[in-house]
């Protein structure tokens, strides 16, 4: 027999012997313990607990007439028991681990603190609003008081995957962008205007949040948080300023967002 299937029977749960002994009796058929021992070369003083072990794993049947015979189940049939088998020691070890260490994890997973960050540099923040549009599962809340095309070319891809999807995306943008930039928004999801706005940022499904301003040098920087009191904070003020924004624009294209 090829070395890759007593490999896979082995994995299947058999020691060397048992995989020998099974072996045996599906090439000699029924077979005594004696002549199993000489077959498999299993030691006379092991065999008797090589073939109660593989009976009790669902491999062999035995006839109780003296002398005792061996009989081999069918291939399938053993394989269906020794499944069935390791599917209940799994829920048992399942069970048990959870019931001992999800205790112990809960307890860690309480003590975790929310992280904030400081985002310097324009390719560092492009890049945490990357992540934050390619994990936003329900709602995109977008605030830009200015952007330049080159730079909104490069997120269009991105923005392009919310269309179809279940994601309400609203864009809260400043007066006197360029129309293609209005244009480009209202096809993702639903755009209002403001004549000033002193800051802008974004907010994923009300539990991540990106905040954008300028220091004193107009160098862009950028806090990013998972706390959601933060981020709560955050949506609360967007959805303000967005009750009195003016004028809406909004595609065809946004209504199945």
């Amino acid at each position: 027999m090829s070395e890759k299937i007593k490999a896979l029977l082995r994995k299947a749960g058999l020691t060397d012997y048992e995989v020998n002994a099974y072996l045996v009796l599906l090439e000699k058929g029924a077979l005594t313990a004696k002549q199993i021992s000489y077959g498999a070369q299993i030691p006379f003083s092991k065999v008797y607990q090589v073939l109660n072990s593989l009976e009790k794993k669902g491999w062999i049947e035995v006839s109780r007439k003296r002398p005792s015979k061996y009989f081999p189940k069918s291939p399938e049939a053993a394989l269906k028991a020794a499944k069935a088998a390791m599917e209940s020691e799994w829920m048992q070890v399942e069970r048990a681990v959870a019931d001992e260490l999800m205790p112990l994890y809960e307890k860690i997973k309480s003590k975790e603190k929310y992280a904030i960050w400081i985002l310097r540099g324009l390719p560092n923040i492009a890049s945490k609003f990357k992540d934050m549009i390619k994990n936003c599962r329900e709602e995109m809340l977008i605030a830009f008081p200015f952007i330049k095309e080159d730079l909104l070319m490069d997120f269009l891809p991105l923005l392009h995957s919310f269309i179809g999807e279940k994601v309400q995306v609203r864009f809260m943008v400043s007066k006197g962008l360029s129309e293609n930039i209005y244009r480009v928004f209202s096809k993702v999801g639903e755009v209002r205007l403001r004549d000033k706005m002193f800051g802008g940022g974004a907010i994923s499904d009300g539990v991540e949040v990106l905040l954008l301003f300028s220091d004193e040098k107009g160098e862009i920087t950028a806090i990013w948080s998972d706390h959601p009191g933060l981020a709560g904070l955050a949506k609360d003020y967007f959805n303000y300023l967005w009750k009195e924004s003016e004028g809406t624009l909004k595609s065809p294209e946004s209504s199945n967002v």
